[in-house]
């Protein structure tokens, strides 16, 4: 099973934005702007992440995640983290998934940077859902250069409904703005 999820992900980079001639690593420009204009987490998490730089080797083809100490600081660290879900199954539920800041637009590219998304690994299956949600788990770092993998969250459980506002109305607002 690992090596068929390996290589789904590896065709999933593969069709993705991400390219070696492109100066930020990371989707192509038109792709971003309209992909700006969808919803996006706001945890704050994300703009932490964001600060870690990113960098491609071109000779090498593998992607390399200079660690801020604000992120280092987080490592075995029980965290929540919400944003989208990006299945790497096609089961009804699953236990191994990416989570992205940015809306998903198309099921073969990543929704962004490598410091964007972060590999999580629940306890049990989920099932999936289009808006965003939070997860919580222990924080983990793994140096996937290849696949541009950085973040992971280990022992992980959807925490949205227990951090989601009772209110049907902020409930709407919690989960789309």
């Amino acid at each position: 099973m690992k090596p068929r999820i390996a290589f789904i992900f590896v065709c999933f980079l593969m069709l993705s934005g991400f390219s070696v001639e492109q100066a930020p690593v990371g989707q192509p420009s038109e792709e971003r702007k309209a992909q700006e204009a969808l919803p996006q987490s706001h945890d704050s998490l994300w703009d932490m992440l964001a600060k870690c730089k990113v960098t491609f080797d071109k000779k090498k083809y593998v992607f390399t995640l200079d660690y801020t100490p604000e992120v280092k600081a987080l490592e075995k660290k029980q965290i929540t983290a919400s944003g989208f879900i990006l299945p790497l199954e096609s089961t009804d539920t699953f236990s191994h998934f990416l989570l992205s800041k940015r809306t998903p637009t198309c099921p073969f590219c990543p929704p962004g940077k490598p410091n964007e998304i972060i590999e999580v690994f629940t306890k049990k299956p989920m099932d999936w859902d289009e808006g965003i949600v939070a997860i919580t788990g222990t924080m983990k770092f793994t140096n996937n250069t290849e696949m541009g993998l950085f973040f992971q969250l280990k022992d992980a459980e959807n925490t949205t409904h227990a951090t989601a506002p009772k209110n049907k109305f902020m409930h709407f607002l919690h989960r789309y703005l």
